[in-house]
């Protein structure tokens, strides 16, 4: 069944080549206990390595079965040593973090039996071998004898056509030496055994056969093949291929033989991880934070379109200019401070827009608005009695040329000190009428009521005080919400002249009470002055039109956050019939966005340049992974050869590294996320002494996968060149290594 012809090998070391077989050729029958003799260094191991495909030929042939391997490639020979042979070496050469059962079921599993098989095949040739009662103990714990044993029934577990025997009692006393002989006498019976011996006394006693090498040639055979017809058989391989899950039970049981080193990497490779889960909770933490903010207390804060929008673009490149910073030039150049004005553009509010807004507001979701403000420039004067000067003097005014709107009103600020309150329950939700009445408006007799605010600690503009009230506030500090309430004013509608206009005719404006902004509550509707409701435009409008300019500002106050992206998306709609470059559309500002994504934005941002710091720990645990990897495989040769020896394909070795990367890399990712919550726990509480804000660190189950993730690919990425350097050792240097 397999026969060589004139094969030969040499060894080149430098400038030095020797023959270790030269021009061997022999024949060999099914069944027959073989053994080769000869000095040491006549090509012995060569021949059995040659035999086996751990080893090639420069010349000559090896047929199996009728079949040539010269066109053998890598995979074939991985088959042939998987399907065909079977190798007990000298030292055994067990895989010592694999268990008794489980390496005798490694070449099994590499040509893909099931389980259950290979667990009934294992314990089967163990128990043939006299260890039933050894199959969960450890290399470690066996003796020299039954560890040979152990590597009988591994090279049996295949049931190969061909066993190879390197030495088999080289290391064992001799009435352990005559008892191995005696069991692989017994399955020369059914199967092909080489033994390599130096021990001839034994060799006579145990063999069939006898062959003798000398400076690697035959020198004798004593029982060469005669008959060819013991060649013809039929030939053919299995395909090999260790599965993940193997790769995965090998990984895992050398892990637990290194359990405080593989400990020591995956804390050392989670220490990135802790430093990007700690900043991802924080900032997502925070995120969520403004969020609520925004949701719960900022939700209120309108829609403003004004007649005039910010052109960010514009804004954004303001500072791009091709100037020196710090020059040493002896002159000025000009700077003109009005020029941020060239960064609003008209935003011009069309009756079509009016009607498309109100129509939201009245018919499509009038439950999920709380107030509507349509502003309309006015020509008028609000003006208060002088008792130095005896006459009306003006403390407000407004005309019609009043627009475009400053930059605080176009970002939806409320700036005017003279205020118009918006439609609605915005108001009730948000303010307290805290002393006097909310107005009321007596149009038949041209009296009108406004309010005047204070805020959350009952205080008054100085200015207010002094020119809109006419208090002396060198004299007082405490002015009595009785002495405010009551006040009056005159109205004066159209172009106001001192000492022209006749005041008398203007409409009687009364302080009805004193407002103040409700606690927890964010949303302002005035300040600095007076609020008036509708009632007095719509009297202006209705007897002095001329005086009464289109509607400039339009402020919508939504329910909540949910109604306030309905209605953006209402807005939105109304741009989608222009071009994105018409100055037809007509852009609205979300305050409260704008507030929380300027903060978010800085949070973000700080977020990232604080995970790019971290990413570096990332770096060196993977480096360090990567040498951990590579010391493993120097620590491993001799179980590389061995896999290699099974049938397993250089993949297939990368695979068991590779394999245990991943764990490494999970395991890390784990302690990572682990370390990462306890340190979240103190962190918490620090944050909440600190700014009152409890249970800011979050880290998100999204983000632990993804840190995971980020971990097992880091791992396997860096455990790739020391895997590929394991794959691409060479079995036979492999099985030598000591």
């Amino acid at each position: 069944m397999l026969r060589l012809t004139g094969i030969s090998k040499s060894y080149t070391s430098g400038t030095f080549t020797q023959r270790a077989l030269d021009g061997v050729s022999l024949d060999f029958r099914q069944n027959e206990f073989v053994t080769v003799l000869g000095p040491s260094g006549c090509g012995k191991t060569t021949l059995l390595n040659i035999i086996g495909g751990l080893d090639h030929y420069d010349e000559g042939d090896l047929v199996i079965s009728g079949k040539s391997t010269k066109d053998f490639v890598d995979e074939d020979w991985d088959m042939y040593r998987n399907n065909s042979i079977g190798f007990i070496f000298q030292s055994h050469n067990l895989i010592p973090h694999l268990s008794v059962l489980q390496n005798v079921e490694l070449g099994l599993a590499l040509s893909g039996e099931t389980a259950s098989e290979r667990k009934r095949r294992a314990t089967e040739l163990l128990t043939e071998v006299g260890l039933a009662d050894h199959i969960h103990k450890r290399p470690n714990q066996l003796s020299g004898g039954q560890s040979q044993r152990v590597a009988i029934a591994r090279a049996l577990a295949n049931n190969p056509d061909v066993v190879l025997a390197d030495e088999p009692t080289g290391s064992l006393d001799s009435v352990t030496s005559v008892q191995i002989l005696d069991l692989i006498k017994k399955i020369a019976e059914d199967k092909l055994v080489i033994m390599v011996t130096h021990n001839s006394e034994l060799a006579y006693k145990y063999s069939s056969r006898i062959i003798k090498l000398k400076d690697g040639k035959v020198v004798d055979d004593s029982n060469p093949v005669v008959e060819a017809k013991e060649l013809k058989q039929t030939f053919s391989l299995k395909k090999t291929a260790m599965t993940f899950k193997t790769a995965v039970v090998s990984s895992l049981n050398n892990i637990r033989t290194k359990l405080g080193r593989t400990l020591l990497t995956a804390f050392a490779g989670s220490i990135g991880i802790i430093g990007i889960a700690l900043i991802l909770s924080l900032s997502n933490g925070l995120d969520q934070e403004i969020s609520a903010f925004e949701q719960e207390t900022l939700a209120g804060y309108p829609i403003s379109i004004t007649d005039s929008r910010v052109d960010f673009e514009k804004m954004r490149q303001m500072d791009v200019e091709d100037m020196e910073a710090y020059p040493e030039t002896q002159y000025a150049t000009v700077y003109d401070e009005n020029r941020l004005a060239s960064f609003f553009l008209p935003n011009t509010i069309t009756d079509d827009y009016v009607n498309y807004v109100t129509d939201y507001v009245a018919n499509v979701d009038p439950e999920g608005i709380s107030g509507l403000k349509l502003v309309k420039n006015v020509n008028m004067s609000l003006l208060r009695y002088n008792e130095e000067l005896l006459t009306y003097v003006p403390i407000y005014t407004e005309d019609l040329e009043s627009a475009p709107q400053s930059p605080a009103s176009a970002l939806g600020f409320v700036s005017k000190s003279f205020t118009l309150l918006p439609e609605g329950d915005v108001f009730d939700s948000n303010y307290d009428v805290i002393f006097g009445d909310y107005p009321t408006n007596n149009p038949a007799e041209q009296k009108f009521q406004v309010l005047l605010v204070v805020d959350e600690y009952n205080r008054i503009y100085k200015s207010t005080l002094e020119n809109r009230l006419g208090f002396d506030t060198t004299t007082q500090t405490e002015f009595q919400f009785s002495d405010i309430v009551g006040k009056t004013f005159k109205l004066y509608v159209g172009e106001y002249e001192l000492g022209v206009s006749d005041a008398s005719t203007g409409l009687d404006i009364e302080i009805s009470g004193i407002a103040r902004i409700k606690q927890g509550s964010s949303v302002s509707l005035f300040y600095n002055g007076f609020g008036y409701d509708s009632g007095l435009i719509d009297y202006i409008e209705d007897n002095y039109p001329d005086e009464v300019g289109r509607v400039n500002s339009i402020y919508i106050y939504p329910v909540d956050f949910d109604q306030k992206e309905e209605l953006k998306t209402y807005l939105d709609a109304y741009n989608d019939q222009f071009d994105p470059e018409s100055t037809s559309r007509i852009e609205y500002v979300d305050q409260a966005a704008t507030f929380t994504n300027m903060v978010k934005g800085v949070i973000d941002t700080i977020s990232i340049v604080l995970i790019a710091f971290a990413a570096i720990s990332l770096v060196v645990s993977s480096i360090m992974i990567a040498i951990i990897t590579y010391i493993s495989v120097l620590e491993r040769i001799k179980e590389i050869g061995v896999l290699r020896a099974l049938g397993a394909r250089k993949k297939d070795v990368a695979r068991v590294f590779n394999t245990e990367n991943l764990l490494i890399g999970f395991g890390s990712g784990l302690v990572g996320v682990f370390i990462s919550l306890l340190l979240l726990i103190p962190i918490n509480l620090i944050i909440e002494n600190l700014a009152e804000m409890p249970n800011v660190g979050k880290l998100s189950s999204l983000h632990a996968f993804f840190l995971v993730g980020v971990s097992i690919v880091l791992a396997f990425i860096s455990g790739l060149v020391p895997a590929r350097m394991a794959s691409k050792k060479d079995p036979v240097v492999a099985l030598r290594t000591e």
